[in-house]
């Protein structure tokens, strides 16, 4: 057996995270590289391929589905650049170009065969996150006008944002946005960083200066909106004036991505005094042409800050189990937000238990960290709502301080004005 095929074979078993031991092991291994991308691989084949029928040479569509699993382009470049599909050898070059303190064409080269391979963002991110933290804008200006991020898992890419905007904030707030000014202007930073960590523990603060440099060198029409949206949302929670009344639909929303179009309804709930029949028929006609776990994101928070219970009791009763469809560790925010509306639904229907226990399925530990404020200030003010219901003063009054605390970090007044409602106790 060639070493390069024997080398695919096991590199195909580390995926998958499947020794195959027995043909039993290859039923198993055939469904993981099957759910992968969609790829087709016979039983047979594999059985051959790891001796359990007579070895026959494989033909290059099956070397090539396999290098497909190992996410290469064929099996021609899997021979030339499996390399940096071991972790450890893609991290020793990482570092090794850190040396350098600059970045030529090659190593460039070396980083983007690198990306190919989600597992290797997370170290690429922490690369970046070095020469921020040296101040090296040099290398860092090099590295995203060339750097390719396209068609990589959403999941990791949210990492890659969590772990450089964190970078970011680790320095005082002059130097990172002299950073961020300086890197706003590709859109490959744009579309992995800031529009991407979406950071409302910092709306009233650096991350609305960012999103104005977005707002200032940006022309593509989609970043345009969302800053535009973000900034209605900051002055909604924050109790200030509202001053984008009007916010329009560009040309080519259709083809937004659905958290944008959904956080464009939300705009539109948040700006409304009552939401009127139309509106209500246009969020369900979006509903059937978008992925709604993604749509409803926005939407749904928008309709419980409106306490509008019976219309997020419709869009429960349509479409509760594509909200849930999703399976992704980064899907515990859209489940956390979903869960919180049942709990408020639930409340609607004065079903106090079956709200409690929507509301204890919610794990806030697992929200991302962009959203992890955001989402507690809706956690805290349905316990708040469920103690007002159950008389229980102490949890109310612990609820609320708890409540307060993230108001005086995010400045979202706004939960204060609708928690005092809900109150037991006078609390100064």
């Amino acid at each position: 057996m060639n070493l390069d095929y024997s080398q695919l074979l096991i590199d195909v078993q580390k995926k998958s995270n499947i020794i195959v031991n027995n043909v039993g092991d290859i039923k198993y291994l055939k469904e993981a590289i099957e759910s992968f991308n969609n790829l087709k691989i016979g039983y047979n084949t594999l059985r051959r391929l790891f001796g359990f029928l007579n070895k026959t040479k494989p033909s290059l569509s099956t070397l090539n589905t396999l290098s497909n699993y190992l996410e290469f382009t064929s099996f021609t470049n899997y021979l030339k650049d499996n390399l940096n599909f071991d972790e450890w050898y893609f991290q020793q070059q990482l570092l090794l170009i850190q040396q350098t303190n600059d970045l030529n064409e090659e190593e460039i080269q070396i980083i983007n065969t690198g990306l190919l391979h989600n597992k290797n963002i997370v170290m690429v991110a922490y690369f970046i996150s070095n020469l921020i933290q040296t101040n090296n804008l040099s290398t860092l200006n090099k590295l995203f006008e060339k750097i390719d991020l396209s068609k990589r898992k959403f999941s990791s890419l949210l990492k890659f944002a969590t772990i450089i905007t964190h970078s970011f904030y680790s320095l005082n707030e002059k130097r990172a946005l002299t950073i961020y000014n300086d890197l706003i202007k590709y859109e490959t930073f744009r579309n992995t960083v800031p529009l991407l960590y979406i950071d409302y523990s910092h709306l009233s603060g650096i991350y609305f200066k960012v999103l104005m440099l977005i707002k200032n060198q940006s022309l593509v029409k989609s970043d345009l909106l969302f800053v535009e949206l973000m900034d209605s949302y900051r002055q909604f929670y924050t109790g200030d004036i509202c001053k984008n009344r009007n916010i329009k639909r560009p040309i080519g929303f259709s083809t937004f991505n659905p958290v944008l179009k959904g956080r464009f309804y939300g705009y539109k709930i948040l700006l409304s005094s009552t939401i009127n029949r139309s509106l209500i028929e246009e969020l369900f006609k979006e509903c059937k042409t978008t992925r709604v776990s993604f749509f409803l994101e926005e939407v749904i928070p928008a309709l419980l800050i409106k306490e509008e219970y019976k219309i997020l009791a419709m869009i429960s009763d349509k479409f509760y189990e594509q909200i849930f469809e999703s399976d992704y560790w980064y899907d515990k925010t859209m489940s956390s937000i979903y869960l919180i509306a049942l709990a408020n639904i639930s409340l609607y229907s004065n079903n106090i238990s079956m709200a409690k226990g929507n509301l204890e399925l919610v794990v806030l530990e697992k929200v991302e960290l962009s959203y992890y404020d955001y989402v507690s200030l809706f956690y805290y003010l349905t316990k708040i709502k469920i103690s007002h219901l159950e008389s229980d003063a102490i949890t109310n009054t612990a609820s609320f301080l708890i409540l307060e605390k993230l108001v005086l970090k995010t400045g979202f007044i706004k939960f204060l004005e609708i928690s005092r409602k809900y109150l037991l106790n006078q609390i100064v």
